[in-house]
């Protein structure tokens, strides 16, 4: 299973201050597009959240969180992505073992 369908296969990732977290390759309104992976952020009555359309990349995915300061739910589901033996930094840095 590849990374993107892994993420989008999980209920979601909950972090101790209640921020949840879910992908999908569809918008609100059941629309998919090409090229482009919704992640869904509820922060709860705090600030609400985000859904928003990025690149379907890892690198988006950890720049998306960190940037909103999740970087618990970016842990979460590196560990979670590792644990199902994908390789997150390979395909983050595009590396090959050689």
């Amino acid at each position: 299973m590849d990374w993107q369908t892994f993420l989008i296969s999980q209920k979601g990732w909950r972090d101790d201050e209640g921020n949840t977290l879910c992908f999908s390759d569809c918008d609100l309104n059941g629309k998919k597009k090409e090229g482009v992976l919704w992640i869904y952020l509820d922060e709860g009555l705090r600030c609400g959240g985000m859904h928003r359309p990025i690149p379907v990349s890892l690198a988006a995915v950890k720049d998306a969180l960190l940037g909103c300061r999740k970087d618990t739910l970016w842990q979460m589901v590196e560990n979670d992505l590792e644990g199902a033996g994908i390789d997150v930094r390979r395909e983050i840095d595009g590396r090959t073992d050689s």
